[in-house]
């Protein structure tokens, strides 16, 4: 009877072990996935860190549009988040940055020296992250008949060598230049890389330019002035109605075919004013210690987050 008894025991406690762990499992199974909220969207990191809070991004009017969009995914995303993003420019973007006043900066433009100095001094280890490569499209006024440019023609334009549309093929109408103001990335690529690239070192703006604040008042500027001329990212040209400007054709030198900028031209290196779009931040951020940073970063360089940039012509960062 003992024997019997133990046994009896060991048969009842074995069947209270296997139900226990049978609820358990059905109790994990019920569990949503500790990255999806009801609806099944995300609203955890990927080690299952719950997001809140709020994250400042500034800089460049060329990223802007991008910024925007990522934004309004990445907050549908994660319900009790909160992203604002600025266009101060490039410049202005990461001076913010180097005085501790938001995470983040966008620029269309590598970070100098200087400010890669003066952040460093700051206690920052800034570091760049590249989300898209971009090109700058060369527009008109609609009724300006000017067929393409050349690389040179567009540097010599900018550095005022230039002045009268009929020297390019175009109308017998002074060339009016609107640009980017010196805080934008934009602003500095063309001197540095286009006016300087084909003219020398020495080269600068002209003296008669007309400073935009950004990258769509420059557009606007030009839809209304037929001598015009402006640069803008291709992610700006939907700021402003399709036929507003004429973008123009530019060949990388005399004799080469003149093409458009497009996410074809620029992958194959046949449109030749091309750039990367960056965003800087303190340290590589997939490791930063700011779950918001690593989380937005990550988003934007994911496949979701690149298709939200090609969207607007932008080509993948990879």
């Amino acid at each position: 009877m003992a024997l019997e008894r133990f046994v009896g025991r060991r048969i009842l406690l074995l069947g209270l072990m296997v139900g226990l762990v049978s609820m358990l499992l059905v109790a994990c199974g019920d569990d949503e996935d500790p990255e999806d909220g009801a609806d099944g969207t995300t609203t955890a990191t990927s080690d299952g860190e719950e997001l809140s809070g709020s994250l400042n991004i500034e800089g460049s009017s060329t990223v802007a549009p991008y910024t925007r969009l990522a934004i309004e995914e990445f907050e549908a995303l994660h319900g009790d988040v909160t992203v604002t993003t600025g266009e101060v420019g490039s410049g202005g973007g990461i001076t913010a940055f180097i005085n501790g006043e938001v995470p983040i900066a966008a620029a269309s433009r590598d970070i100098t020296d200087e400010e890669i100095s003066q952040a460093e001094a700051a206690g920052l280890d800034p570091f760049e992250t590249t989300i898209f490569r971009d090109a700058l499209a060369i527009v008109v006024h609609p009724s300006n008949t000017v067929e393409q440019l050349t690389f040179e023609q567009v540097a010599r334009i900018y550095a005022g060598e230039i002045a009268n549309w009929s020297e390019v093929g175009g109308p017998d109408r002074a060339i009016v230049l609107y640009s980017r103001n010196e805080e934008s990335g934009t602003f500095a690529y063309l001197e540095e890389e286009v006016i300087q690239g084909a003219l020398g070192d020495d080269a600068e703006y002209s003296q008669d330019i007309n400073k935009q604040a950004n990258a769509p008042a420059g557009l606007t500027a030009v839809s209304g002035d037929e001598g015009g001329i402006f640069y803008a990212g291709l992610g700006n040209l939907a700021d402003i109605p399709a036929d507003a400007v004429r973008v123009v054709p530019v060949a990388a030198e005399e004799g080469a075919v003149a093409v458009e900028p497009s996410e074809e031209t620029v992958a194959s290196g046949e449109y030749p004013i091309a750039r990367g779009l960056f965003y800087y931040t303190d340290g590589d951020p997939a490791q930063s210690s700011d779950p918001l940073v690593k989380a937005y970063i990550a988003f934007v360089l994911s496949p979701d987050g690149q298709a939200l940039g090609e969207e607007l012509g932008f080509l993948p960062a990879n």
